[in-house]
């Protein structure tokens, strides 16, 4: 089976655009062994996927430690109090025709109405929401049939906290905004840091069914003796996983 394809729609020219996740999560690896990288489960899941930049640079922050240049606002629900003080901020970028907090689309209508704007960020109305806001990508996704997209926080690397949403992407027909909790303290995004992460999912592995396994089932006992053996390798090498990996692919390849 070949891998999948993720097709992007930008909606604006000379964007920060998703790309290949990498198992690198860090420029320089402490030596010795038993870091973080060393643990193939944890290096395989940094991998999946697609890693998210910021379209924009962002954030949010006491007035004082705005940077200079940059657009300040509110949440126009939320106005100044003692419990917020902190204000948003965005910077302007002609090379992707974003201004004033907003995405000029390209193209759209195009039947010749004005111009479609989009929001860079915006907010809820709820009162029980806050404590979130929107971050929009202006760009529209395109799996294979069947394949939804799950958009997570960065995967094993420190990042916004980002909640996740289950998007069907072979037909959504708009640009995904990403929904991000306020921070406790001073929030500072530069254009193209990366800020989400995209993994695809089958649709058909939405659901799953558990059986538990009585002890007299042979599968229950071959898991036992496979267990023993698995004891008695990892005594002797303490990389035995990345080693029985690379042996089960290797079979795998065999079988296709």
């Amino acid at each position: 089976m070949s891998d999948p394809k993720v097709t992007i729609v930008p909606l604006v020219p000379n964007l920060a655009l998703p790309r290949p996740a990498t198992a690198r999560t860090r420029a320089i690896i402490p030596p010795g062994y038993g870091v973080q990288e060393h643990c193939l489960p944890f290096t395989a899941a940094n991998g999946l996927g697609l890693l998210i930049p910021a379209p924009i640079r962002f954030g949010l922050c006491l007035p004082e430690e705005v940077p200079q240049g940059s657009r300040t606002f509110r949440s126009p629900l939320e106005p100044t109090s003692a419990a917020e003080p902190r204000v948003f901020y965005v910077f302007d970028n002609p090379e992707c025709r974003f201004s004033g907090n907003a995405f000029e689309f390209q193209d759209i209508p195009v039947d010749g109405s004005p111009t479609s704007l989009e929001p860079g960020i915006s907010f809820f109305d709820r009162p029980d929401q806050k404590h979130l806001f929107k971050l929009h990508l202006p760009y529209v996704w395109r799996t294979p049939e069947t394949v939804d997209t799950l958009f997570l926080p960065l995967i094993n690397r420190p990042g916004l906290e980002i909640l996740c949403g289950l998007v069907e992407t072979d037909w959504y027909p708009t640009s995904v905004n990403l929904i991000i909790a306020k921070p406790a303290g001073a929030l500072h995004v530069e254009l193209g840091e990366p800020v989400a992460h995209a993994v695809l999912i089958p649709r058909n592995l939405r659901h799953v069914s558990v059986e538990i396994l009585k002890p007299h089932a042979r599968l229950h006992r071959e898991t036992r003796k496979q267990l023993a053996e698995w004891d008695k390798r990892h005594a002797k090498e303490r990389a035995a996983y990345k080693l029985l990996a690379r042996e089960q692919d290797s079979r795998s390849t065999v079988d296709d």
